[in-house]
């Protein structure tokens, strides 16, 4: 096939043209470009509520515990080591992805931390729904520890707040 031929033939198509078709094809990053912009509106909610939620979560489960638990130990503590915990895990998580940021052999190019706070974010908000799921739903030979599994379920939320508190550092927004 002469290159007039070739070129009136529509399905022909030249090999450095369709291995950059190729290319293009499982390179695409729209999906996650996508993906990041849709969830960069629930990181920027989570960042601006998930403190005031956990705060009346925990308020409202000490008075729940206060009326409702027999054990007043339990009742007052398992709210209030729910907020340490939650605001322990936030300083862990901004510390650590903090400190990878700086890190000298991540390249500044590489969107590793990127993906580790999307990790994070999506970890805590589906740890959250796992514990409460679990106190809600399973059966424990052990008394009140269903109180205890919902009241503790906001815990890893705040791997979720240190997470969109690093995903505003990232898009340059705090």
């Amino acid at each position: 096939m002469d290159v007039a031929a070739a070129k009136s033939n529509k399905r022909f198509v030249p090999y450095k043209q369709r291995n950059a078709q190729i290319l293009r094809r499982y390179t695409n990053l729209d999906y996650v470009v996508n993906f990041k912009l849709r969830l960069n509106n629930y990181i920027e909610l989570s960042n601006k509520w998930l403190t005031k939620f956990v705060l009346i979560w925990c308020s409202m489960s000490l008075l729940v515990g206060l009326y409702a638990i027999d054990d007043l130990a339990l009742a007052i503590a398992a709210p209030l080591m729910t907020i340490f915990m939650y605001f322990a895990g936030m300083a862990m998580l901004m510390f650590i992805i903090g400190f990878q940021r700086v890190n000298p052999f991540n390249s500044p190019k590489s969107k590793i931390v990127d993906y580790a706070i999307m990790f994070f974010w999506c970890f805590g908000v589906f740890g959250f729904i796992n514990f409460l799921i679990f106190g809600i739903f399973e059966s424990s030979k052990f008394e009140n520890s269903n109180f205890f599994f919902i009241v503790a379920s906001v815990f890893p939320l705040g791997a979720s707040l240190g997470a969109a508190k690093q995903w505003g550092k990232s898009t340059g927004e705090a």
